[in-house]
């Protein structure tokens, strides 16, 4: 078969490009047809080209037929056949636990929940579930992994539904003793990181692993580790009833005694390869880079091939110098080529017709809380919650905000003063103002008088005296 399902990059690939790219995964790859797992074969032959083939004897002449000849590449990841969960297995640095990461996609999770389907884990295939879940929308998100944490120790697991009953081994810890770690790729940078578990037996230079070394008993002794090994930390955690030495490392380059270590382990070392998204800036949720431009500009140390280690067409990607491309992003991207992987996907667009809410407005001088919902008065001490029953006077600059369910639905302002002026003015000052002085007529010789301030001066000639406030505001301009 010259092509299949890769579940790393959800998207059918070709099968000599997928060898470029160095995917040799267990459970990686599915026949585009039937949907059972299929493995890459003669990657490396003289003789015969990069093919896909069943794992399990089938040699059925339609999925044959139907992949024999090389034709077009379907990059939907709706197109998958296969009704196997996709696992990976995880270590939180936070708990200090190991989790099963298990998805589905929304239609998995709809044809699961329709046949009331259940999950499985077991410690060996002959034993009972000792772990069992409801495959539906209430403990799913689709495309989501659910962490589940693992209780119970083992070397390998056995993932199983209910509907099919097969039940496939996941290698979570190796077997070669108590000095033989298992390596995890750490996922972020921050104290609180999740590391997944490295299905293949190839590590890569310069990135972050998390090691564990396992004993049943006792903590396993810590070893010394050549010096082109860095360590960042080192602690001893127990769970799943075991002691475990954790460390955190990266391996700077390829020696022989490296070589040799690694080696040992049941490991390949290579040299790492680098992917960086450089433009636009992105939000990361769920391990997927969401980004809100229709493109994104990369950086890599290997080139993208469409089909290969890019799950888009070859139109989409556009080569700017070397090293850095542009890629359309018309739909979820995913990039990965040994050590180097990536999702990017756009921001999705919520309609702008949403219902309304609306908010009252009422000016009062003096407001009494009428119930127990939200209010907060706001001035310029800052913002205090109000209670039941509680009066507040309400001075210029002060407002009070009521919020029900968290939306704000409510506002009260202080009552506007009204602007006075003219004849409104001057008798607010006379009413409320009563300092006068005597009345001299040169002070207001040279200024233009408005009638109102004209009319009242010709009252102060009579009297001998002037309001004192009057004054001001007359020689201000503003009577």
């Amino acid at each position: 078969m010259r092509k299949a399902y890769d579940t790393f990059l959800q998207s059918e690939v070709s099968a000599d490009l997928a060898a470029k790219s160095g995917g040799l995964e267990p459970y990686r790859y599915e026949c585009a047809h039937c949907g059972e797992e299929v493995r890459l074969a003669a990657v490396d032959s003289i003789r015969m080209v990069s093919h896909f083939r069943h794992r399990s004897g089938n040699n059925d002449v339609e999925c044959e037929e139907y992949l024999g000849q090389y034709g077009s590449i379907n990059i939907d990841s709706r197109s998958r056949k296969s009704k196997n969960e996709r696992a990976e297995f995880y270590f939180n640095g936070n708990t200090k636990m190991f989790y099963l990461g298990l998805r589905f996609s929304d239609n998995e999770i709809i044809a699961y929940e329709q046949k009331t389907t259940s999950f499985e884990l077991r410690t060996s295939a002959q034993e009972q579930a000792f772990f069992t879940l409801r495959i539906n929308n209430k403990n799913f998100d689709p495309d989501v992994p659910r962490m589940i944490p693992i209780e119970r120790f083992s070397n390998n697991y056995f993932l199983s539904n209910t509907l099919n009953g097969i039940k496939r081994p996941y290698e979570l810890f190796k077997r070669n003793g108590s000095n033989t770690p298992t390596f995890f790729k750490i996922q972020g940078s921050d104290e609180n990181y999740k590391a997944k578990l490295v299905r293949s037996n190839i590590l890569y230079t310069n990135i972050l692993y998390f090691v564990v070394f396992q004993d049943q008993h006792l903590f396993p002794r810590d070893c010394l580790l050549p010096n082109d090994i860095r360590i960042n930390d080192t602690f001893k955690f127990e769970t799943m009833g075991r002691k475990f030495l954790g460390k955190i490392l990266t391996i700077d380059d390829i020696t022989p005694s490296i070589n040799s270590l690694v080696t040992s382990w049941g490991y390949q070392l290579e040299a790492s390869e680098k992917l960086t998204l450089l433009w636009p800036p992105v939000t990361q949720i769920d391990e997927v880079s969401i980004i809100e431009s229709n493109d994104a500009f990369l950086f890599s140390s290997f080139e993208l091939e469409a089909h290969g280690n890019i799950n888009i067409h070859s139109k989409d990607i556009k080569r700017i110098a070397n090293g850095i491309s542009k890629v359309s992003v018309n739909s979820k991207i995913k990039i990965y080529r040994k050590n180097a992987e990536i999702a990017i996907n756009k921001a999705k667009r919520f309609s702008t017709s949403l219902d309304v809410i609306p908010v009252t407005v009422k000016h009062e001088s003096v407001y009494t809380v009428p119930d127990d919902s939200l209010h907060f008065l706001f001035n310029r001490s800052g913002a205090t919650s109000l209670s039941y029953g509680q009066s507040v006077f309400l001075t210029p600059g002060s407002l009070i905000r009521h919020y029900r369910f968290g939306y704000l639905d409510g506002l009260v302002y202080p009552i506007q003063r009204r602007e006075l002026s003219g004849e409104q003015m001057l008798n607010d000052i006379l009413a409320h103002y009563k300092h006068t002085e005597s009345f001299y007529i040169e002070a207001f010789d040279l200024l233009d008088l408005s009638e109102v301030a004209y009319q009242y001066i010709q009252q102060c000639i009579e009297t001998g005296f002037i309001n004192s406030t009057a004054k001001h505001f007359i020689e201000g301009g503003w009577l």
